[in-house]
């Protein structure tokens, strides 16, 4: 699983948010994108606590989307990113951007076709519809969690590319659930 953190650098360094919590009154405000079943805003919590909230959440499986509703008690949007309006994400006035896009397109058991795959689209538009904002509507902090072959994708690639240009400073690890005390590993 590869994690990739971006931080603009007119956020202050130390402690992951500090920042964000000065304009948002104390609380860290994420967008939560291709949210699943909620897993992102499960390490949120862990990791914030209190001192965090979703301020938003979409993804376009119904089952996840049910799942997510049971496990945190609001229902995400159920739309695809590629036909949101970016102002709708702006308006969440969201410190940070936690996205875990679809794998399928990196994964080295599929096709590999990378950003030629159309599940990739709706990231890719992302990236680039960020990169045109104006940066006091950006989020200051982006979060991106996807799986082993990303690291050589030219989605990766242009991301990184694209959070540099924004002057973002980036940090990626590859990471893998036992590392956390947790019995699963994929190759």
């Amino acid at each position: 699983m590869k994690r990739t953190r971006a931080r603009s650098d007119d956020a202050r360094v130390g402690r992951a948010g500090d920042a964000a919590n000065a304009r948002a009154g104390g609380k860290l405000r994420v967008l939560e994108m291709y949210c699943g079943v909620g897993v992102m805003h499960a390490a949120l919590r862990r990791a914030r606590g209190d001192d965090a909230e979703v301020c938003g959440a979409y993804d376009v499986n119904p089952n996840a989307c049910d799942a997510y509703a049971m496990n945190y008690g609001t229902r995400p949007s159920q739309k695809s990113l590629v036909s949101v309006a970016m102002e709708t994400l702006v308006k969440t006035k969201a410190d940070a951007w936690a996205m875990s896009p679809p794998c399928q397109p990196f994964t080295r058991q599929g096709l590999k076709k990378d950003v030629d795959d159309g599940r990739a689209e709706s990231f890719m538009r992302l990236v680039d519809e960020m990169a045109k904002m104006d940066a006091a509507r950006r989020p200051k902090y982006v979060f991106v969690e996807n799986v082993v072959g990303f690291e050589t994708s030219k989605m990766r690639e242009i991301l990184v590319g694209a959070l540099g240009e924004m002057a973002f400073h980036t940090q990626e690890f590859i990471l893998s659930p036992s590392m956390f005390g947790v019995p699963y590993s994929r190759p």
